[in-house]
């Protein structure tokens, strides 16, 4: 491993609870579920609707001059009334034989408790309820036997308990999601990897198209090329039938293109990158292969100063790639040219 890994001592875990507001959801129109719940304390009310509000559209409220209202003051709000409950609950223990990493199987499919938020005596309260229905998504999506077959002839297949999360920080373990993880081959031998999830946000069928982009990739032999510079896919994570992620060969980096590294860096270096983004975009499209989210973002510059493509997910973002030109080698050239432009 090129980073130590830092262990949780059992006695900090114990008596330090630690959590983070892992994800959310909120329907489109409904909200009078909490409304019942509140009506006595108009404030609160009043509060709870403007998180919820913010919670919907991502968009910061400045409702007053002096004051920003950002998603993270949102779930701080949110959540504070849970603190004694989740402490009470969830303590933290971490209960791993050995002493050894946690496991992507442990982070997914955790233990959990449904709890609710009432009012009284124009105070806020948590209370655990006796419901196990949870209505979130599960981390595994369902794909075709034949995707399954394709992959098993060429990758690796691992169970979420045979992924092991390498966190540097204590106080972040089966907390962060997970990316730097380790997984043991035919042989032995420590792999480690980028875990990408198939998050709540990705559908059966987005899953199945970037796993086939991936199978296509390695039939074509890109991977081979040395002028290539695209991330290669290790293997996945599956429980049967249904996957929950892909394993990438981990690269060391100092993090994705932007405009800022740009103007940091020297001119021969912006041209170095801008003949390797291109270049390897090039060798995509003499295989029919399209990048999709062509990006800055989708850069990513290792410890050698090597630009890598990455991500073909098959989403696009607003302001590199016109929708309608989206997942076509057209709207691969026209993120490229964007690229290009920040690194002239």
């Amino acid at each position: 491993m090129t980073q130590p890994v830092s262990q949780a001592p059992a006695s900090y875990m114990d008596t330090c609870p630690k959590y983070d507001i892992a994800l959310w959801e909120t329907h489109a129109t409904e909200d009078d579920y909490v409304a019942v719940a509140i009506p006595s304390i108009p404030l609160a009310k009043q509060q709870y609707f403007k998180c919820l509000n913010l919670l919907r559209s991502g968009e910061e409220v400045d409702e007053d001059e002096d004051e920003d209202f950002y998603i993270e003051d949102a779930c701080d709000w949110l959540s504070t009334p849970f603190r004694p409950l989740i402490a009470s609950l969830a303590p933290g223990t971490l209960n791993e034989a050995g002493g050894g990493l946690p496991t992507l199987g442990q982070y997914l499919f955790p233990r959990y408790f449904v709890c609710s938020l009432a009012a009284t005596d124009e105070k806020l309260h948590a209370n655990e309820r006796a419901s196990r229905e949870h209505h979130w998504g599960s981390p595994l999506r369902l794909v075709g036997d034949d995707l399954l077959a394709d992959l098993e002839s060429w990758t690796r297949s691992f169970h979420p308990s045979q992924v092991h999360i390498c966190y540097e920080n204590p106080e972040d373990i089966l907390i962060k999601p997970p990316r730097r993880v380790l997984v043991h081959g035919d042989d032995g031998s420590a792999m480690e990897c980028f875990f990408k999830p198939f998050n709540l946000s990705f559908r059966q069928a987005h899953a199945q198209s970037e796993l086939a982009t991936h199978i296509r990739l390695a039939q074509a032999h890109i991977l081979d090329l040395p002028q290539a510079f695209i991330c290669r896919l290790y293997g996945i994570v599956r429980d049967g039938n249904s996957v929950a992620g892909m394993l990438f060969a981990w690269i060391e980096n100092k993090g994705a293109l932007s405009e800022e590294r740009a103007e940091q860096s020297p001119v021969a270096l912006r041209r170095r990158w801008a003949t390797q983004i291109s270049g390897t975009v090039q060798i995509l499209h003499d295989r029919n292969i399209v990048w999709g989210d062509a990006k800055a973002d989708n850069v990513l510059i290792d410890m050698n100063d090597d630009a890598w493509v990455i991500d073909f997910g098959g989403s696009y973002t607003l302001g590199w790639v016109d929708k309608e030109i989206a997942g076509t080698v057209d709207g691969d050239m026209q993120g490229l040219s964007k690229i290009m432009s920040i690194l002239s």
